[in-house]
C-alpha cells in the first residue's frame, strides 16, 4: 500500500515551509540538483522517467547506488575539468 503522502500534491508555500525545516538539507540538495539537471539537455525525458521510478520506491538497489556513486564521482572531475582554465599558447 502506498503511503498517503505519495499522493499528495504540495503546494509551493508548503514545500518552502518544509525547506526551512532544520532537517530539510536533503529535500534542498535534491532540488537544486534537480533544477541544475533541468537546465541539462542530456537529462533527457528518459532520464527523468527513471528519476521519479526511483523516488517513489521504497527502497533503491544495492547495484544501482553503487553505479550512480561510481558516475557521480565521474561527473564531478568532467566538471572540474570543464571548469579548469585552459592553457594559453605562449604564457608559461
Amino acid at each position: 500500500m502506498t503511503p498517503s503522502f505519495h499522493r499528495q500534491k504540495y503546494s509551493v508555500p508548503e514545500i518552502l515551509l518544509m525547506l526551512r525545516a532544520p532537517g530539510a538539507g536533503w529535500l534542498a540538495t535534491l532540488l537544486t540538483a534537480l533544477d541544475e539537471a533541468q537546465h541539462d539537455p542530456d537529462f533527457d525525458p528518459r532520464q527523468r522517467a527513471a528519476l521519479a521510478q526511483m523516488a517513489s520506491d521504497p527502497g533503491l538497489p544495492g547495484t544501482v547506488i553503487d553505479a550512480a556513486r561510481r558516475r557521480t564521482a565521474a561527473f564531478e572531475l568532467e566538471l572540474e575539468l570543464a571548469a579548469a582554465p585552459t592553457p594559453q599558447a605562449g604564457v608559461a
